[in-house]
């Protein structure tokens, strides 16, 4: 039990003395800190610019597409057929009941 707690009790003494023997000046602080900065703008700056390109492209493919299909004239959905006219009716001919006389008489 006597092995298990000596180094338990030094480990964090020894990690202690350990980090408090490095000074860190001022100027390392802000130059990590502006690192830090830096690339995290850049990250961002490459994400803006990776979706304009990938916006363009699809608005480019997208045109394409449709230029295509427009000289191909490819229509998924197929046209109706055209509805075959009526026949005419066939008027019947009705028997003249009305007597016209005529306007001028041959005879006179």
């Amino acid at each position: 039990m006597k092995r298990i707690i000596k180094p338990i009790l030094i480990l964090p003494l020894m990690l202690f003395m350990e980090a408090c023997s490095n000074e860190v000046s001022q100027e390392e602080l802000i130059r990590a800190a502006v690192l830090l900065k830096k690339e995290h703008w850049e990250a961002a700056q490459m994400a803006q610019c990776r979706e304009k390109i990938y916006s363009k492209a699809e608005d480019y493919v997208d045109s394409l597409l449709v230029a295509v299909s427009l000289d191909d004239k490819l229509d998924t959905i197929p046209k109706p057929v055209k509805p075959t006219k009526p026949l005419k009716p066939s008027f019947k001919s009705k028997p003249d009941s009305v007597i016209v006389n005529p306007i001028y008489d041959q005879d006179q």
